[in-house]
């Protein structure tokens, strides 16, 4: 049997304790070699955007693959994107066209999730709702051993899926936060966040009308933007406090020397193999292909030996203490998710399905090749 799961049936059946205690369990098991995952594979065909005014913009077809095994099973997760640049708000930022959007998310993938027992092809699973809980859930691990005992104030830099699935993460992850501050460029979309009922038992969750309004006096910073120039100031920082980030590129090198513990995702898996195409419709800008010559993390933050920083497993496994010290300032370097992340979350979406009776059986007949 192969289930079909889309991404309201997701929603029903994991949720971000589940994905904590899943995300858990998988890092561990990556750290004494009983997990193994890919590096991220980026492919970019140039192509061209006109936005609502008329204006021509850059832009590509993005294809995204990676994948993993666990213990129990393996999945491939793809993503197709439709992506543009632009000058906004002082920053230069990559967006995704309106006819990729959804409702429920702003990506279009699919997850394929095999048994390991016998190689068969056991779901397919729709990705936009994992995408965002696995992310949140890594910074959420991270911030238990990286954010001060006492972390009792948040700031939130971006209000899309990513940057609300970051909160779900901190308050399920940290006992005592009683205070969110949010800034995005757009007061709308601030307004729209805070308003989220997933904030309700959190007693002050308010928009600021600036980024550094929100990062002076928060013990966790989240930065979760499209930005891909940096969004924070070095000066901003205080003492004790955590810092995640989704991309590498909004943070400066400057700012990532000035942390006293930094930790990334996985030390072998720092950043995705990335291939363009050469058509009629390029080059790329030149910040695109520079964020992409630099690699992952930024190659230019030369005062930091990446491959000697402690990674999620380490800090998991007790091979890094973490925070030392209440006044140190941490950071960890959430960019670059990969396969393992989906292989874990779709495992138990898949579980969960089978014991609940939810999802649409497909006819292996549809798959000749695989049974």
């Amino acid at each position: 049997m192969i289930l079909a799961i889309d991404n309201t049936e997701a929603e029903q059946l994991l949720d971000m304790r589940m994905s904590l205690d899943a995300l858990e369990e998988t890092y561990r098991d990556l750290g004494t070699g009983a997990s193994i995952t890919s590096p991220r594979i980026d492919l970019l065909t140039p192509d061209s955007y006109v936005d609502d005014e008329g204006n021509t913009l850059p832009g590509a077809h993005s294809l995204k693959t990676m994948s993993a095994s666990t213990q129990k099973y393996a999945a491939i997760r793809f993503l197709t994107d439709k992506l543009y640049w632009q000058e906004r708000h002082g920053n230069f930022r990559r967006d995704r066209t309106p006819s990729t959007r959804r409702s429920h998310s702003v990506t279009r993938g699919l997850l394929f999730l095999f048994s390991l027992e016998n190689g068969d092809l056991l779901a397919l699973v729709s990705e936009g709702h994992i995408r965002n809980l696995r992310v949140g859930a890594a910074a959420g691990l991270a911030a238990r051993y990286l954010a001060k005992p006492d972390a009792s104030r948040v700031c939130v830099l971006g209000t899309g899926f990513m940057a609300g699935a970051h909160l779900d993460a901190m308050l399920k992850s940290v006992e005592g936060i009683r205070s969110v501050r949010v800034f995005s460029p757009n007061p709308d979309h601030r307004q729209r966040f805070v308003e989220d009922p997933r904030w309700e038992e959190c007693p002050d969750v308010a928009a600021v009308d600036n980024a550094e309004e929100a990062v002076r006096g928060s013990d966790i910073v989240v930065i979760a933007t499209n930005a891909l120039t940096p969004v924070i100031q070095t000066g901003w920082l205080e003492p004790g406090q955590y810092v995640c980030t989704v991309r590498h590129c909004e943070v400066s090198p400057e700012t990532f020397a000035r942390f006293d513990v930094l930790a990334v995702n996985s030390r072998d898996n720092l950043g995705p193999t990335t291939f363009v195409a050469r058509n009629q419709h390029g080059p790329l800008p030149p910040q695109v292909l520079l964020d992409i010559e630099k690699g992952y993390p930024p190659g230019d933050a030369v005062n930091i030996d990446w491959a000697k920083v402690p990674d999620l497993p380490d800090l998991l496994l007790n091979r890094h203490p973490g925070r030392i010290d209440s006044d140190q300032i941490t950071c960890f370097n959430n960019s670059v998710g990969f396969g393992l992340q989906f292989a874990a979350l779709a495992g138990k979406v898949y579980e969960a399905a089978v014991s609940k009776g939810i999802g649409r059986e497909i006819s292996e007949d549809l798959f000749p090749d695989l049974f």
